[in-house]
């Protein structure tokens, strides 16, 4: 086992990275655990996997685990880190140093597999109003945003959520794939933004990615409520590489290299339907666990827009937050001298500010790019790039004002397709 530190954190306390395995195994699998400071039993469960681990002879895989990805917010017992950002919601701007070390972390090891641990709190406002606790004791997810191109197929993931289940149901536990209950009353999956750690990371560095989430234990539950969550999620971090082990050979494929002309879904989002949920919940005033069937179920998405994946995008150098940004991804970029066919995006319609989508159009230039950054896109996160530069993303950086991509304060887009 060797121990590294890959960064620090807003208060300079270093991020420690344990490395246990094979190092010349192609399975390389990182836990993330401690993104957010005030969950504490993941890392517990980290603890406990390490010990169980020192007992091999041998190492089907190499593994990496960071415990505490945000060690300020850990002594403070705060969600967030020491400048206030959610660090699960800092994957794509980059706006701490807690972040970018693990980006940079990824982009050099290149694991194929991204295991990032929580806890969820069971106590929801609109579930104690019927007076209902949720009580799994477990969610798993995968990547959500469609642009991600996954190394398994439906049928590979379907058969992975099936067998985690079976193996903690084996020892006593509940497992779902995560779910998130909105104000509205809807019911779906995990987030098809890329500003967490499973989508930005799979996207960026096309691999595999996986989201554990084991259940908080109340106030009342005592010692025997805590011990419980840390084994079902010690229990599901088992399960998990017992199957990627099993199905290592998936992985020894090189990680896919997009190409122009590939299509990239940039708009998508969870199709409205009425399906029932059944998740185990817990009566706050009887405390009988039971199946609780849920209605507003949301499982299915749907793309709305689709484009092609251009040779190239030019980001004017006088965007440099923009430029830095895309540098901070690990994202390769070259200058191009000579005059080159490129479109740029306009609006037909100005004065109508009520759909973006209606109102743009591209066109077709020859110019000089001298005056550009140019951000190929046949490298690993290519993809990526389209989600956070096309106008029309529902996930792109032109929600963000610092990058000055506002369309509707501008006649063209200032990023070209090349």
């Amino acid at each position: 086992m060797k121990n590294i530190i890959i960064g620090k954190s807003f208060l300079g306390k270093p991020l420690k990275v344990k490395l246990i395995g094979d190092e010349t195994s192609p399975l390389r699998i990182f836990i993330i655990a401690g993104q957010h400071g005030d969950e504490k039993y993941s890392k517990k469960a980290l603890s406990k996997l390490l010990n169980y681990w020192k007992k091999y002879d041998k190492y089907p895989f190499y593994v990496a685990i960071l415990k505490n990805a945000n060690p300020d917010g850990y002594k403070n017992n705060s969600r967030n880190n020491a400048q206030s950002i959610d660090l699960n919601r800092d994957h794509l701007l980059l706006q701490s140093k807690e972040a970018k070390a693990i980006h940079l972390f990824v982009t050099k090891w290149q694991p194929k597999v991204v295991i990032d641990v929580h806890n969820y709190p069971s106590r929801r406002k609109h579930l104690l109003k019927k007076h209902l606790i949720l009580y799994q004791d477990i969610f798993l997810d995968v990547p959500t945003n469609l642009a991600v191109i996954h190394p398994l197929s439906i049928k590979k993931i379907n058969e992975f959520f099936s067998k985690i289940n079976s193996k903690l149901d084996s020892q006593g536990f509940s497992c779902s794939r995560y779910v998130l209950f909105q104000k509205s009353g809807k019911i779906r999956h995990s987030t098809l933004d890329v500003q967490d750690a499973r989508n930005s990371l799979a996207l960026r560095n096309n691999l595999f990615s996986i989201i554990l989430e084991g259940r908080e234990p109340l106030k009342n539950e005592g010692i025997m409520g805590e011990n419980k969550t840390i084994l079902s999620q010690f229990y599901a971090l088992c399960g998990i590489v017992d199957w990627l082990v099993k199905n290592r050979i998936i992985f020894d494929k090189d990680n896919h290299v997009s190409a122009k002309g590939e299509l990239i879904p940039i708009k998508i989002n969870y199709r409205n339907s009425n399906e029932i949920l059944e998740l185990q919940v817990k009566h706050s005033k009887t405390k009988k666990i039971s199946k609780k069937s849920f209605k507003n179920y949301s499982p299915e998405i749907e793309v709305s827009k689709f484009i092609k994946l251009p040779y190239a995008y030019g980001i004017p150098n006088s965007l440099k937050n923009l430029i830095k940004l895309l540098k901070e991804h690990g994202l390769s970029s070259t200058n191009i001298s000579k005059k080159n066919k490129y479109q740029v995006y306009y609006k037909k319609h100005l004065k109508n500010e009520k759909s973006l989508s209606d109102d743009i159009e591209r066109k077709t230039i020859t110019a000089q790019i001298s005056n550009y950054t140019v951000f190929p896109t046949n490298q690993l996160g290519g993809r990526f790039l389209a989600i956070m530069l096309e106008p029309q993303s529902n996930f792109g950086l032109s929600r963000f004002s610092k990058f000055k991509l506002n369309f509707s304060k501008l006649s063209e887009y200032p990023i070209i397709r090349i």
